[in-house]
């Protein structure tokens, strides 16, 4: 055949009205070859499971993280993280409407997963406020209260603390004394909740540096979803892991993501290899992929902290994080609450939302700078999203 007549594929989207960032998106690099990079993660826990694995923490002090809805996070245990597998569906991830497109339709992680896997609360005020510009002696000072210890001046940069520091701190004394007093639980107890915030759910890229941003939100101390859905992407559970010296016999149970801390065999699917991966999305078939992998059952008989937002968890509005402000929209994908889908509508949201930095923007109040979309969250028991049940597969 002529070379003039060759077909040539397009690799849209055919109609853009939508998808209006293809142009940048990481999809079209792998079109035209540029595919070979693997994602890193942002994470700086390692020392954390490390210590304690080693020291066990204190139910005293369990007692208080149980209140602040970050148990889930740490009986769950260290996470697998599987960057290959990341990369895939960051590749399938698109923007413009905040959910994976796959072969079987769109999907997203929904505040369901969020709390049902991890026991985080999704239903409170939200993460903003007022960020003034703060000293090293200021920093330094509020540690002292809250934590408990002042750091050295050379374990800041900025509003940012070095976590050597911070274990250094714990190792010093990892045991609780018999007689501590309840301010002394307190600190502790802020010390492992700043770790998990600010090293496990909201890293920074360093890999070494904790945001202080967040400590002052503990002084009142009263605040793998894939393996779930794609039976392709699986390892096989081989046996669970033993945690009776990590989790004493008496504690709360743990939540769904807990049952992934386990021994895995990967003879049916892959691990690291991310043309495999992807190959493995691209074929996937509509049996491969579990739009409800949490059953009426199942959500029953998890702990109550998995399932106390359940009247919110399709609720269409925006999700904040400080300066970050992204729109969480269930209705894009009604199927993964067993419900009937439709044509999703728009929302009316800043088409520069992407570009909001913190770099620049000290002594901000987040509150006011967001507040035309606070409303959402203030009112969100308005902004449940309904449809009919869904009775046979959709086509």
């Amino acid at each position: 055949m002529a070379a003039n007549n060759a077909y040539q594929l397009d690799p849209g989207p055919l109609d853009p009205s939508v998808l209006t960032g293809q142009l940048t998106h990481r999809s079209r690099d792998i079109w035209i070859g540029n595919d070979n990079m693997i994602l890193n993660t942002r994470k700086c826990d390692g020392k954390f499971w490390d210590l304690v694995n080693e020291h066990p923490i204190h139910p005293r002090v369990l007692d208080v993280i149980k209140l602040s809805r970050l148990y889930g996070v740490y009986r769950s245990h260290r996470p697998v993280i599987n960057r290959s597998l990341i990369t895939a569906l960051v590749e399938r991830w698109r923007p413009e409407t905040h959910t994976f497109h796959f072969r079987t339709g769109e999907s997203t992680i929904t505040l369901q997963d969020v709390e049902i896997l991890y026991g985080l609360p999704v239903k409170g005020n939200a993460v903003v406020g007022y960020e003034p510009q703060r000293s090293v002696v200021d920093w330094q000072n509020i540690c002292q209260r809250l934590l408990g210890f002042s750091p050295q001046p050379q374990d800041f940069e900025h509003s940012i603390l070095k976590v050597s520091a911070l274990n250094a701190h714990l190792r010093l004394q990892p045991r609780l004394p018999d007689l501590a007093t309840q301010d002394m639980v307190n600190e502790k107890a802020r010390c492992y909740m700043f770790w998990i915030i600010a090293g496990l759910l909201l890293a920074d890229t360093s890999g070494g540096l904790l945001k202080l941003m967040y400590l002052p939100m503990l002084e009142d101390i009263t605040t793998i979803w894939a393996w779930e859905r794609v039976t392709v992407l699986t390892p096989q559970i081989v046996a669970k892991r033993d945690t009776r010296n990590i989790f004493p016999v008496g504690l709360p149970r743990g939540p769904h993501a807990a049952r992934w801390y386990a021994h895995f065999s990967w003879t049916d699917t892959t691990k690291h290899v991310l043309r495999v991966l992807r190959d493995a999305l691209d074929s996937m078939t509509e049996d491969q992929f579990i739009w409800e992998p949490y059953s009426s059952d199942i959500i029953e008989s998890l702990p109550e902290y998995c399932r106390v937002g359940r009247d919110i968890w399709r609720a269409r509005v925006p999700i904040f994080c400080w300066d970050v402000v992204e729109v969480y929209l269930p209705d894009r994908v009604m199927r993964q609450f067993g419900l009937v889908q439709a044509i999703p509508s728009s929302f009316a949201f800043d088409a520069t939302h992407f570009n909001h930095d913190r770099r620049g923007r000290s002594n901000t109040n987040w509150e006011l700078e967001h507040a035309q979309w606070l409303h959402f969250c203030n009112h969100i028991d308005q902004y449940v999203w309904n449809a009919p049940i869904l009775h046979e597969s959709l086509r």
